[in-house]
């Protein structure tokens, strides 16, 4: 019986991991950069269509031709559907980090105090500078 309370004893004053909070934030940021990855993802993506857009043909040389015609340019049709599909992605990808920090945060919350708003509110700074700066550069 005296083992038991002593078990008891340890497990009541024992409340979880100690870096509990470095390992939930590390993880968190982790998730936010590889939100805004995805984001600026969109600028490269753009960058290809819009090269992909405007094509030149040369053609060949007419037989016992000296004169090359004039290249041929394409324009073809395409869509930046998959660009802003990235960073629609992105923005998915930080929201369901910033909830579940947010869910995780209020479960420990009671150990040990951290600016979890602060981190929230830094996290949705930085997407949102992010997907302005992508719209500004694709538009």
């Amino acid at each position: 019986m005296n083992d038991f309370l002593l078990i008891l004893t340890i497990m009541m004053s024992y409340r979880g991991p100690k870096e509990q909070h470095s390992r939930m934030e590390r993880k968190y940021f982790m998730q936010i950069i590889l939100g805004i990855f995805l984001i600026l993802l969109a600028i490269p993506l753009e960058t290809y269509r819009t090269g992909l857009g405007d094509v030149e043909i040369r053609q060949p040389l007419p037989p016992g031709g000296e004169d090359r015609p004039e290249p041929v340019r394409i324009q073809t049709n395409t869509s930046s559907a998959l660009s802003y599909l990235v960073i629609i992605g992105g923005s998915i990808v930080n929201l369901h980090a910033m909830k579940k920090y947010h869910s995780a945060y209020s479960e420990i919350k009671e150990k040990e105090e951290r600016p979890a708003n602060i981190f929230i509110g830094l996290g949705i700074l930085c997407t949102a500078i992010a997907i302005g700066y992508c719209l500004m550069i694709i538009t």
